[in-house]
């Protein structure tokens, strides 16, 4: 599952101005102006970081409105299938969760990122989507594709729909045999019909890079190209929901760096779509900043908040139960907002294990939480070892 673009939760990530080129006989001082640079941005960024989680403003919201979907992906974090597993929430309710919100924060500040499962299996969503419309909030959606026909596709530009990401793994043929036959032809056929509904909003794609897509990330560039799409986001499948069963389908370290590698390169060499690394954890001097355009921070609970398909409270929806705040049948989101969350603000109990000695804990964190089943466990993978093992 990917995640809707148009990032708040990282407006506040730091930049500064580089070092202009200089002599190559001033190349030892500018090395060490750059490493200069390097530590002020971080320390800058550090320093905004702590703010925000004192302040914890309400930044971007995913509301999972199903866990159903049409596919059943062979490494899908949530395990999503055709059936309906939880009491899920009806559109009447998810209209009050909403409502409720928009009282309680700035509607125009929150960025509603509406996932499954695939969306637009649950009846009435459009519905939903043009209330979060009338309602002043920004709001994106994650899709497969499938189900955004001609028709649907008019209904989601006329709710006013701001953002679309399109799951797509890799080429066809690998595509349709990791996520089902016709996966990618119906990314095609969703993004025609988009343009031609008069879609004028930010469109991209998502890739879950698996270990066999490694070897396709090149044609999947040109693919993503063809389709006149400069958006483009990877991240490497986590270990996780169905992937877990499957680690054939997981990268190893080298897998990682190649991929690190791959979208360090291509975003270098001015050609589209620039490809984006996704969020999961720090990655060390040679990629933070290069990847991706921020640096690391997992904003879990500082800036990001989240409702599950039945009504608990949490924040991204691939967060394991032990990280669930409450229960919108129950409670008032905006309470829970602001008198929990305490273990996903404070990462001081992110020391375990392998996170113990570590000379990058300051700025990792601990990694991404959705890479934790519980407080006392220490994360399934840690993405910063895998990018940096092998090198100098």
């Amino acid at each position: 599952m990917g995640f809707a673009p148009l990032h708040p939760s990282h407006a506040t990530c730091a930049t500064v101005t580089m070092v202009p080129s200089m002599p190559a006989e001033s190349g030892r001082f500018a090395e060490r102006l750059g490493s200069l640079g390097r530590v002020v941005q971080w320390g800058v960024h550090e320093l905004e970081l702590a703010a925000l989680r004192r302040a914890h403003p309400l930044r971007y919201l995913f509301l999972e409105v199903t866990r159903r979907c049409n596919l059943q992906c062979a490494y899908c974090g949530s395990s999503c299938g055709p059936e309906i597993e939880r009491d899920e929430l009806s559109i009447d309710q998810w209209k009050e969760v909403v409502q409720q919100i928009a009282r309680d924060f700035e509607a125009p500040q929150v960025m509603v990122a509406i996932t499954g499962g695939e969306p637009l299996m649950k009846k009435g969503v459009i519905d939903l989507m043009a209330e979060i419309d009338r309602l002043g909030f920004p709001f994106g959606m994650v899709t497969n594709g499938h189900l955004v026909s001609a028709k649907t596709a008019e209904k989601l530009v006329a709710a006013g729909i701001d953002s679309i990401t399109l799951s797509m793994d890799a080429p066809r043929a690998l595509n349709d045999e990791l996520r089902g036959a016709g996966s990618g032809e119906a990314v095609a056929k969703a993004v025609e019909n988009l343009r031609a509904a008069g879609y004028q909003g930010i469109l991209e794609i998502f890739s879950t890079v698996t270990t066999p897509a490694l070897a396709e990330l090149g044609r999947m560039r040109d693919q993503v190209a063809k389709m006149r799409i400069s958006r483009w986001r990877v991240s490497p499948v986590m270990p996780i929901g169905r992937a877990a069963q499957r680690p054939d389908l997981v990268p190893d370290a080298a897998g990682v760096r190649r991929l690190l590698e791959f979208v360090r390169t291509s975003r270098e060499d001015g050609l589209l779509p620039v490809p984006e690394s996704c969020e999961e954890g720090f990655l060390g001097r040679r990629y933070e900043g290069k990847v991706r355009p921020y640096l690391w921070a997992c904003l879990s609970g500082i800036t990001v908040g989240g409702i599950l398909c039945d009504g608990r409270i949490g924040a991204c929806p691939e967060l394991a139960d032990a990280f669930v705040q409450g229960d919108v049948k129950r409670e008032r989101f905006r309470d829970v907002w602001e008198s929990r969350y305490q273990a996903l603000r404070d990462r001081s109990w992110a020391t375990n294990g392998i996170c113990h000695d570590c000379e990058e804990l300051r700025r990792c964190q601990g990694g991404a939480l959705h890479l934790y089943r519980s407080q006392d466990e220490e994360p399934l993978r840690c993405l910063y070892q895998m990018a940096v093992a092998g090198q100098p």
